[in-house]
Order: structure tokens, then sequence, then C-alpha cells
């Protein structure tokens, strides 16, 4: 499918399956396009920028631009802990993982990311 709509750079360094905000990375070329793929976007270095996270720094920015009305910061505090019944507990599973609160973060924290497993993990155990 690049192919056929131009290809990539080849100063390609990244490719995202989706949009920039809700996106993911793939991490092969050769993962297949769904129905429900929205857009392929082809980074360069210049566009991509790799920052390392540090401590939150309780600016409470995530908190503001949640659209489910969410507590970030706490969240992120159960999921590192791997605590996923109070992850539950505070409607962590609603999130619907907009990546609003991981793009205002300024410490750099990777917010989406993390609810991202946890919700996973809450679900796989529930299967169980």
């Amino acid at each position: 499918m690049l192919e056929q709509a131009g290809g990539c750079s080849e100063k390609t360094v990244k490719i995202i399956s989706g949009g920039p905000m809700m996106g993911m990375a793939l991490y092969d070329i050769d993962v297949p396009v769904m129905k429900t793929s929205s857009a392929l976007l082809c980074l360069t270095k210049d566009e991509v920028a790799e920052y390392e996270p540090t401590a939150c720094i309780r600016c409470g920015r995530c908190v503001s631009v949640c659209p489910s009305k969410l507590v970030p910061q706490k969240m992120l505090a159960y999921a590192e802990k791997f605590d996923n019944d109070s992850f539950v507990q505070i409607n962590g599973m609603e999130c619907y993982e907009c990546g609003s609160c991981t793009y205002v973060c300024p410490a750099k924290r990777r917010l989406t990311q993390s609810f991202k497993q946890t919700r996973r993990s809450v679900m796989d155990s529930r299967r169980k």
C-alpha cells in the first residue's frame, strides 16, 4: 500500500499507523493494513522527538485536558505499581486512550502507553 501511495522517503525512521495522536508505531513494515486504518505516517529523524520521561511535577495539565474527566496522575501511579484493582476503582478503564494527557505532559511521561498496558492486564485477568 505504501508503494502505491508513493512510498516513504529514504530518511524515514518511524512509521505510524493511524493519526499522529492515537496512531501506533509500526515495528515491522509488513503489518497488515486493516479496514479501520485511517493513515500511514512516515516520519524522518527531524520529525521524531526522543525524550526521556522525568518525574511527574504535579502540574495538573493531564487532568485538565482529559475528555473523560479522569485523573491521569493517579492512574499512572497505580499502573506503575501494577495495582489493577485501584486502577479500576478510580475508573481507569474509562480511558479511551486519546493521548491528550501524554501530549500535554511537560515531564514527557508515557501516560497513554501505561494505561493501555494496564487496561490490557485488567481485561486479561477478567478472562481467566
